[in-house]
């Protein structure tokens, strides 16, 4: 059973092997280092939109149907905005200015769903649940991400 084990000769001159030529392996990490570094800042490079409005917290005014119960939201980070539509079965939205875009919705624990915004910003996404979620905006000059909101 000794042979098959590795003593530390037999491991250092295989590791010597291994790092002796690197081959296309260095341009790799070379490129992959300078990605990694380029993601320090990019909370920083998002603006975060902040929730400026939101219809739960207004006064309910009379209404002459008992339809079903719509829910507006509206976050803004200039020049940027999203504005929600939330019911029980959809969230429509749109980013303003209106401009064709992609927006993420993410939960506590990561991405969620991935949808595209036409091309005046207007989006529909599933049924979201329960749990806090947020999204990222981007369009092809600018992108947010929202406070977290519990839809």
């Amino acid at each position: 059973m000794h042979d098959e084990l590795w003593d530390d000769e037999r491991l250092l001159r295989e590791l010597a092997e291994a790092l002796a030529d690197p081959g296309d392996l260095l341009p790799l990490l070379v490129r992959q280092g300078y990605e990694i570094f380029g993601w320090r800042t990019v909370e920083a490079e998002l603006a975060l939109a902040s929730l400026d409005f939101d219809s739960r917290l207004v006064e309910p005014l009379e209404v002459r149907s008992q339809g079903e119960e719509l829910r507006l939201l509206v976050f803004n980070a200039a020049p940027l905005s999203v504005e929600l539509e939330v019911s029980r079965q959809r969230v429509t939205g749109q980013i303003v200015p209106p401009s064709r875009g992609c927006v993420v919705v993410e939960t506590t624990a990561g991405p969620l769903v991935r949808v595209e915004a036409d091309d005046v910003g207007f989006f529909r996404l599933p049924a979201l649940g329960e749990g806090p979620v947020r999204l990222r905006c981007e369009t092809e000059t600018s992108r947010l991400v929202t406070d977290w909101v519990r839809l």
